[in-house]
């Protein structure tokens, strides 16, 4: 009974793994391309910008908590999960990107055996 607890319990955290997000880039447009890495972040977590050719983009997004600064950006802690565009202003030329916001994965209840039920 103990071995398949375990079993039941690394099959969920296995499973959880891959729903981790995947770092990813931008997709190309305006004059450019702006990369936001990870490409796949959860609420409240902070990402790096970067664009060709452009030192520190200032960009901004309806999903960060304020304009980028020094590269980096934070993600709303209440953002929901979807796709947002992101611009920045590079000199003269605009560069935009987008990035995903993943929903939150919750940690699935072990079985009563591991928690020591009977």
């Amino acid at each position: 009974m103990r071995l398949l607890s375990v079993a039941v319990l690394g099959t969920a955290l296995v499973a959880a793994g891959m729903l981790a997000p995947a770092t990813g880039q931008a997709a190309p447009g305006g004059d450019g391309q702006l990369s936001v890495r990870p490409g796949t972040v959860r609420p409240g977590e902070r990402v790096r910008i970067s664009a060709a050719g452009c030192e520190n983009p200032r960009a901004g997004s309806e999903v960060f908590t304020s304009r980028s600064a020094h590269s980096v950006a934070t993600l709303r802690h209440d953002a929901a999960p979807g796709v947002y565009a992101v611009v920045a202003q590079c000199g003269p030329r605009m560069v935009t990107g987008k990035v995903r916001v993943a929903g939150r994965v919750g940690w699935p209840d072990p079985p009563s055996a591991v928690r020591g039920e009977r």
